[in-house]
Order: C-alpha cells, then structure tokens, then sequence
C-alpha cells in the first residue's frame, strides 16, 4: 500500500432490507497501522469488514462513500477458518499462489517459512479434518499472511480456541506484523483482545455507529499484557463498552 494512501468511508450506510446494519460510519484506515473493531453482538461489525474487503452480497443497499483501491490486494480470515477439507495443510496455504499461477522458487520459500513460523511442519501433508481447532486456525492465518496484501482482516479468529491458545496465537500474529507491517483490522468480542492487537480501536453501538475511537499507547509495548497500560486500556475500553449497552 502506498503510504500516502488510505482507505476511508464517509457517511457509509448498509441496510439489509429495512434493518438498518451500519449507520453512518466515517473512518479512515491508515497504511501498515493495526486496528481492532469492538462492540455488542448483531452491531455490524462483520458487515464492516465485508463492506472494506469489497464482498458484501447483492441483497445489501448502501449509502455514502467507501473508498478502497486495494480490492484486489485484500486478504481476509473468518471464523471457520475457510479450509478445503480434501486439500492438505500445505496445498490449503498454497493455494493463492496456485490459482494466481505465482509458484515460483522464492515464493515456495515463503511458503516453507510461514509454515515453519506457525508451527505447522509436523502436519503439512495432514487434511483439516484431522487438525485441531488451533491448528486449522494457523492454517487460516499462515494463509492469509502469505498472500501480499496491502490490507489483511480477520473476523474474530480466536474466538473457538482456549485462553492459552488464544494468547499464543495473538502473540505469533503480533510479532508477524511486526516483521511485516500491513494494514490489518481485527473484529473480536474480547476486550483483552482488541487491546492487544489494536493501536487504534473503534468502538460500535448496538445501532451500528461507531461511537468512540481509542488510540492504544499499549499496543508497541514488550510484554504488553503484564504492562499497566495495558490495564488502563482494558479498563477504559471495558467502561465504554458498557455504557453503549446500557
């Protein structure tokens, strides 16, 4: 992504027939920045998400501008992980590549690397179904980390793991970033969650507004979560989001 650009919406309205799902959201994503999405369930998060990755379905009407030239360049990890269950872990990373016939030498050492940094070589040749739930993640985001894309996001995608996991993962995907910024938006339900793996936070309301946004001083800290600003942080987020559900 070129630096001096971004990708923005102004005054963006989604409706689902007469269900009114973003209302009037403004916001602008900055190149390389890392930003989490917050806020009760059924507010619209993931339909944000679908609306910047250029896949909202035909059945959606909507108002207002939403500008992003990196349609193209986007990469997105949802939920349930998105695997090909007759394909192996390997074949499942890969496959971006294969369809975009982009197999060359350096980009199969790609490959070999991001698995070995996702802890995935003792199960390259293994198919999903054989995969635990934090294993099938790693595929997910080995996947998408591969992919060079300008804009990387990720629809809750620890949401079906334990704590532990959950915290390896977080971290493995922090420091990835880190080696390689990219623009990424993560949508969580997890306070914790979206301190740690958001410099800037956006806050919804039930009514699919975006009513706060929090920059997160916390976020470039070693050892964040033992850090009291990142204490601070959670506190202040956790205070926000109860008075929006009140």
């Amino acid at each position: 992504m070129n630096h001096n650009q971004s990708i923005y919406t102004s005054n963006f309205n989604v409706y689902y027939g007469k269900k009114h799902v973003l209302n009037d959201i403004s916001l602008s994503l900055s190149a390389n920045k890392a930003y989490a999405i917050i806020g009760p369930s059924g507010c619209g998060k993931t339909t944000l998400l679908y609306a910047l990755s250029c896949l909202l379905p035909s059945s959606a009407r909507t108002s207002g501008g939403i500008q992003n030239d990196f349609c193209q360049s986007t990469a997105i990890v949802l939920q349930d992980f998105g695997l090909f269950p007759w394909k192996t872990v390997y074949d499942n990373i890969a496959l971006p590549l294969i369809l975009k016939k982009q197999m060359t030498p350096a980009r199969k050492k790609d490959i070999t690397e991001i698995i070995e940094w996702f802890k995935l070589s003792d199960v390259v040749s293994q198919f999903p179904s054989t995969l635990s739930g934090g294993q099938k993640q790693r595929v997910a985001l080995a996947r998408a980390w591969l992919v060079s894309s300008d804009l990387l996001l990720m629809d809750e995608p620890f949401s079906s793991l334990d704590a532990i996991t959950r915290e390896i993962l977080q971290d493995e995907v922090k420091r990835l970033y880190h080696k390689s910024p990219r623009t990424t938006v993560i949508v969580t339900h997890s306070i914790e969650e979206a301190v740690y793996l958001g410099q800037e936070i956006f806050l919804f309301d039930p009514t699919g507004q975006i009513v706060d946004t929090f920059t997160n001083d916390s976020f470039n800290l070693e050892e964040a979560r033992d850090a009291s600003a990142y204490y601070d942080m959670c506190h202040r987020l956790r205070n926000a989001l109860r008075e929006v559900q009140r």
